[in-house]
């Protein structure tokens, strides 16, 4: 493994330096590749969260077992890529907490992978998505080009849409924004040529979309 030091703004430091601060964060690579498998975040010697990135033949449950012994709070987090989407599953734990991982799907698009466009919570007895839970965004871009989160949407139990915030006609002042449920979402629809159907439900990919 090649171990990258970093300081909290992401720069790659010397090892020498990051022992003088009080926080930094260790990048583990795998050797001779950009492959990151590991972040540790470090405050005065004690690593306090770690970041661990599953890739094809890692086995998650020696993964689990190594990360225990390291620090009660991590995040073992696994992407795979569907139909020009990325979904990135991760399993929070937290062992002072609870023995079980908070486990959430997060949906990005392959061409746009630091904007996320559904976000699921899943339960972990039954591994259904929590719908009431979901969060999805719809992005565009504000008069200085700037990608923003444009249409936030959240979800009633059964998965159709609750709430739709609509912010593209004022972005910085709340009290312009308008609000659309399940029931208005066409109108919502009509104010733009692009296809927003996908924000109708809590389904995780577009082909789920629920149809009436």
């Amino acid at each position: 493994m090649r171990k990258v030091y970093k300081n909290i703004f992401g720069e790659v430091i010397s090892k020498s330096k990051a022992m003088k601060l009080d926080e930094y964060h260790l990048y583990y690579y795998e050797s001779d590749s950009d492959i990151l498998k590991e972040i540790e975040f470090i405050n005065e010697d004690s690593i306090y969260n770690i970041n661990y990135f599953l890739h094809e033949g890692d086995n998650e449950e020696k993964t689990l077992e190594y990360l225990k012994e390291k620090s009660d709070f991590f995040d073992i987090e696994k992407k795979e890529i569907a139909d020009g989407f990325i979904i990135s599953t991760s399993k929070l734990y937290s062992l002072s907490v609870d023995d079980l991982p908070l486990v959430s799907k997060t949906v990005f698009k392959a061409d746009d992978p630091e904007n996320f466009i559904c976000s699921q919570v899943i339960d972990n007895e039954t591994q259904e998505p929590q719908l009431e839970r979901t969060v999805k965004c719809w992005y565009t871009t504000d008069e200085n080009g700037e990608k923003y989160a444009a249409i936030e949407c959240s979800y009633q139990e059964d998965g159709k849409l609750e709430l739709a915030i609509d912010k593209t006609s004022d972005p910085d002042n709340e009290q312009n924004w308008a609000h659309y449920d399940y029931e208005t979402f066409h109108e919502l629809q009509d104010h733009f040529h692009t296809d927003i159907s996908y924000y109708k439900t809590a389904a995780l990919l577009p082909k789920e979309a629920y149809q009436d």
